[in-house]
């Protein structure tokens, strides 16, 4: 073995075994980093410890702007942090996230401590730099790119005496620091030592947030999770690995890149690991999800593996031109990017998804416009998902499909003896039930004038009166609203109150129809695979019907295209869904649509598409016996567009037969 190779995989042993590179700074003793970072506040940032010096609070504005930067980060970092918080958040520790220059961008405290904490500048917006804040936490963590506790008078300045902060910075896959995970607690024990559990628990935490951003920053190449302990698959005795078809590796945990005798710039899965990558991805093809054990690995120790695929919604076979089975995108326990599977690649879109994550967590009604089945409902529920509120009721009221008489009772609820026929105990509205969640008003135009007035004070006041009730009740709700109505034209008309349409319209956002998406392919794919996996089936579309599918302009948008689909899976007998398997009536409505309304290519041109176009163009001309008029009538195309594709494609006529066709 060459010593190269040898040296790598002792190196992966020593990393799986403990036997962890010291990161930058851990070197020096904790003392002598503290003694440094006070003599750095003093003669280079010339801070004064008694001062009185105003803190630095970003503004609202930069915030905003800071977590808009920042959202890849914070949505994969927040589970963790939340996760922190519930753990010691009740034994008075408030949790910070901060980016890679000490501004805080989230925190989590209880209630019961919010007040103090915040007397202590525990904010978001405050900036915990060293230059800011002289010896702390934060600040001497990001300086010295390595944890630290800091204990009360450890901290330079008088004013954070009272403080003891435990901060862990977070490293991206290129080793760039990402930001800092914090927990302090304001004077809960005077021993030092009796906060190892809070800065043990915040090391715990950082490490699984960078293995979720490793896994994100890694989702479309093969990723290989390693340990020796295989009943123990926890963050701090594994170590990641990224590769790519061939076996070459592409990123590795930092521990194990320490421990590297040379740059792994050519290093591959054979040099660590006593397996092929090709014995490797058979495995992982056919045991999806189970474990394999590698043995005598430099004939020392068994490493056990966990492989992840790339995250892909179909995989296309080059060699037979067919495709695979659907695969769902994987999980690794941080939020979806899509959003819910909402949004895949539309540009617009994923701008609106961006600005929605801002106001997901503050107390701004949001206004979901777009058509019928567009998708309004499931991406007020993604946002739900995706906010504090995620453990709280989502309530969902379609105010179209509730009688007029009834709604007022199906919103606010009723006293016992309300009216006739009313429950004996009375019943909670369903803003009484979304109370700390979210409240989703779909159709919010058809809701009668008379309780608009109703609803606007539930959104100025936070209060509700049920029916029968002699005093208000309070109610914390987020409210979503959609609608697929003109809603300026209606406050013109009388019939939407104008001063509820200013109320909602603060935070309005427009869900495009689907044929108006440039993310056609991939959605139809992502809805593919998900109702594939829900009906517990392996399938895949045919070229034919993607090709089919592509072409629909689909007037019900996402909705009829899942009942499509959900249809055409219930009826396949086999594993590759054709055209035969789609609804009759989708079928004749494609037939009747004009070819000048049809989705036209270009509407998709990513390869995939340009591929399952070339090869349901083969299959049509194969199937019809290189007929032109035969092909181009199965294909739904015009005979100058299907000539035009023919050049564009490459496809040469296999048999003479086709260069008389003009006449067929």
């Amino acid at each position: 073995m060459e010593m190269n190779q040898f040296g790598s995989r002792q190196a992966l042993l020593d990393s799986l075994a403990g036997g962890k590179s010291i990161p930058l700074g851990m070197a020096i003793p904790t003392r002598q980093r503290i003694a440094r970072s006070q003599q750095r506040s003093e003669q280079e940032y010339c801070l004064d410890p008694a001062g009185v010096a105003q803190e630095r609070v970003l503004t609202a504005g930069s915030l905003a702007e800071l977590k808009e930067r920042e959202e890849r980060f914070l949505r994969i970092a927040t589970p963790g942090l939340s996760w922190l918080h519930q753990q010691i958040g009740g034994l008075g520790y408030c949790t910070l996230l901060t980016d890679r220059t000490g501004a805080t961008i989230d925190r989590r405290a209880a209630p019961r401590y919010e007040r103090e904490f915040e007397t202590h500048g525990l904010r978001v917006g405050a900036c915990w730099s060293e230059q800011d804040q002289g010896t702390c936490g934060i600040g001497t963590a990001l300086v010295d790119c390595a944890p630290l506790l800091v204990h009360e008078t450890e901290h330079f300045l008088v004013r954070n005496h009272g403080i003891s902060c435990s901060a862990v910075p977070l490293f991206g896959p290129c080793e760039e620091i990402l930001g800092v995970l914090n927990t302090t607690a304001i004077s809960a024990n005077t021993n030092r030592s009796c906060q190892a559990v809070a800065y043990n628990l915040s090391l715990l935490t950082a490490s699984r947030i960078e293995q979720a951003i490793f896994f994100e920053e890694n989702a479309s190449n093969w990723v290989i999770r390693l340990s020796v302990h295989p009943e123990n698959w926890t963050p701090d005795d594994s170590i990641l690995l990224a590769f790519d078809e061939e076996g070459r590796v592409l990123c590795m945990s930092r521990q194990l890149k320490h421990q590297l005798p040379t740059p792994y710039g050519d290093l591959r899965i054979e040099g660590l690991l006593d397996v092929t990558a090709e014995r490797l991805l058979n495995f992982a093809h056919t045991n999806p999800g189970v474990p394999i054990t590698i043995p005598c690995v430099l004939g020392v120790s068994s490493v056990h593996a966990q492989i992840r695929a790339p995250r892909k919604a179909v995989r296309v076979s080059q060699s037979k031109g067919t495709h695979t089975p659907a695969e769902v995108p994987s999980s690794n326990g941080t939020v979806a990017p899509d959003f819910g599977g909402l949004a895949v690649a539309d540009q617009k879109l994923l701008e609106s998804i961006s600005r929605i994550k801002l106001l997901a967590n503050n107390r701004i009604p949001i206004l979901l416009l777009g058509e019928t089945g567009a998708g309004k409902e499931r991406f007020a529920r993604a946002i739900h998902d995706y906010s504090v509120r995620r453990d709280k009721p989502f309530i969902a009221i379609n105010c179209a499909a509730i009688p007029d008489a009834l709604i007022e009772s199906e919103l606010f609820g009723y006293k016992e003896g309300a009216f006739t026929g009313a429950r004996v105990k009375g019943n909670a509205g369903k803003i009484a039930q979304a109370n700390g969640g979210t409240l989703f008003l779909d159709e919010i135009g058809d809701m009668p004038l008379a309780l608009q007035t109703r609803l606007l004070r539930v959104l100025a006041e936070g209060e509700i009166v049920a029916l029968g009730a002699s005093a208000p009740e309070r109610v914390d709700v987020s409210v979503i609203c959609a609608t697929h109505r003109d809603l300026p034209a209606m406050v013109r008309d009388k019939l939407f109150r104008e001063d509820l349409f200013y109320r909602l319209n603060a935070a309005t956002f427009r869900i495009p129809a689907l044929r108006e998406r440039s993310d056609v392919p991939e959605v139809i794919r992502t809805v593919f695979a998900e109702e594939a996996t829900s009906a517990n089936r392996r399938l895949a579309l045919s070229p034919d019907t993607e090709l089919r599918l592509l072409r629909y302009r689909w007037p019900g948008n996402v909705r009829e295209l899942r009942n499509v689909l959900r249809y055409a899976i219930a009826v396949c007998t086999t594993n590759l869904v054709e055209p035969r398997h789609l609804p009759e009536a989708f079928g004749q409505a494609l037939s009747a649509d004009p070819p000048a309304r049809r989705r036209p290519f270009h509407h998709a041109e990513s390869e995939d598409c340009k591929d399952a176009e070339r090869t349901a163009m083969i299959n049509a001309l194969t199937q019809c016996g290189w007929k032109a008029t035969a092909a181009c009538r199965r294909l739904g195309m015009s005979r100058s567009t299907f000539y035009r594709k023919l050049k564009e494609h490459c496809i040469v006529p296999s048999t003479p037969r086709v260069h008389g066709d003009h006449k067929d």
